[in-house]
């Protein structure tokens, strides 16, 4: 206990310097759990980005581009599919519920959306219920009613009561515009940080009616027998019988459906990135040996200015060992602190931030403490900064007491 006070009385003599390797230390600590837990809360939130659907249902073929496309709207659908495969999917046992998806329009180049009323009921984003910052869902699917994500409403402009000409596939190319069918805003989404932000819902009966209308009008009821569809949203009674149903979903006579799990698919996707992954991971850890190396640096540095101060210690008894955990205590010291409070840095941090990083970038994130991979991380830094410091350790250890207290003249 003794040279743990005389450690800290030494080191507040040293505060300055001390002070800049302790700082230097937690945002080193803050920047590489940071790291570990955008990595860790990104991959939780990117296969999270479509909740409370159990299987995506949609023409065979790559259950990537299917997701790909029926999730995030990107790409194309390789082969649309019969609407009326609905039925066939809720006839069996283990299915709750079907939500069709029909793609292939935009608006101001965002995907229009069609889906039908309960999309706002049984779909979740990141694990919430959509909700509404502004009007009300679709609630009659023959209405030309339009429902706006967040970024759609915020860079439009768009105001409920507004209407909107939708634009036939990406919107490039003359006579594209169905500006003799206008919709009408009826609702505005709140952010929630998944591709239903940068989208655009309508009901699959209007969505049909735009290609089906004739000079007399539109005729809702021509729709229903040849109508396509991108993919189903399937939701399972239990979890439990997914393989059943993919099985089920698979016989289907003539049918070439494919029953892809959401979250499976998007972890293969996720796997994809692992090379940006890495590069973080890099990046950080090459912060953290710098600091390493700058805590070593200013040990050794600082024991020529310590010269008389530790001839005094060997003066009044203290042995060569005694010198030696006298410098590794202090790399002890300034590791640990700097642990705590690069890690009470990064709380803070995602305290502030967690709301905007939700629902800008679709990442959940929230305090906590640390997981056994931090732990394990933080504990190899401490050896790390112990193994560096035995450096200026032994060099303390070595000198000489009659050199320290009569050094020679200059």
């Amino acid at each position: 206990m003794i040279w743990l006070r005389i450690t800290l009385l030494s080191a507040l003599a040293r505060k300055g310097g001390l002070l800049i390797m302790v700082l230097s230390t937690a945002i080193s600590v803050a920047i590489l759990l940071g790291v570990f837990k955008i990595r860790d809360d990104t991959k939780t939130s990117f296969s999270n980005a479509i909740s409370g659907v159990d299987l995506v249902v949609g023409a065979k073929g790559s259950p990537t581009e299917l997701i790909l496309y029926s999730v995030f709207h990107i790409g194309r659908a390789t082969n649309t599919i019969a609407a009326s495969y609905e039925k066939s999917l809720m006839s069996m046992k283990p299915v709750a519920w079907v939500v069709p998806v029909q793609l292939g329009d935009s608006f101001r180049g965002y995907p229009v959306v069609g889906t039908s009323i309960e999309f706002f009921t049984r779909i979740k984003a990141q694990g919430r219920h959509l909700e509404l910052s502004e009007g009300k869902a679709l609630t009659d699917p023959t209405l030309f009613e339009v429902v706006l994500g967040s970024n759609v409403a915020k860079n439009t402009q768009l105001k409920l009561g507004e209407q909107i000409a939708i634009t036939h596939g990406s919107g490039t190319g003359p006579k594209q515009d169905h500006s003799n069918s206008p919709f009408r805003v009826v609702g505005i989404l709140k952010p929630n940080g998944t591709p239903i932000n940068n989208a655009v819902f309508i009901s699959t009966n209007a969505f049909d009616a735009l290609h089906d209308i004739e000079e007399g009008g539109i005729q809702f009821a021509k729709l229903n027998p040849d109508s396509q569809v991108s993919a189903f949203y399937v939701g399972l009674k239990d979890r439990g019988s997914v393989f059943s149903a993919r099985r089920q979903i698979d016989a289907l006579p003539n049918a070439g459906l494919m029953g892809v799990m959401p979250g499976v698919a998007l972890d293969d996707l996720w796997s994809t990135m692992e090379v940006a992954e890495n590069a973080l991971l890099i990046i950080s850890l090459g912060v953290l040996i710098t600091t390493i190396l700058g805590i070593t640096a200013t040990l050794l540095v600082s024991l020529e200015n310590r010269r008389r101060e530790l001839a005094i210690f060997r003066a009044i008894g203290a042995k060569p060992y005694q010198l030696l955990r006298l410098v590794l205590f202090e790399a002890l010291l300034i590791s640990l602190i700097g642990i705590a409070l690069g890690w009470l840095m990064l709380q803070i941090a995602i305290l502030l931030s967690a709301d905007y990083f939700r629902t800008s970038w679709g990442v959940v994130t929230s305090i906590g403490l640390p997981t056994t991979h931090d732990l394990l991380s933080l504990l190899a830094l401490v050896i790390v900064v112990l193994l560096c410091a035995c450096i200026p350790a032994i060099k303390a250890y070595r000198m000489a007491l009659n050199e320290e207290l009569n050094p020679p003249s200059t």
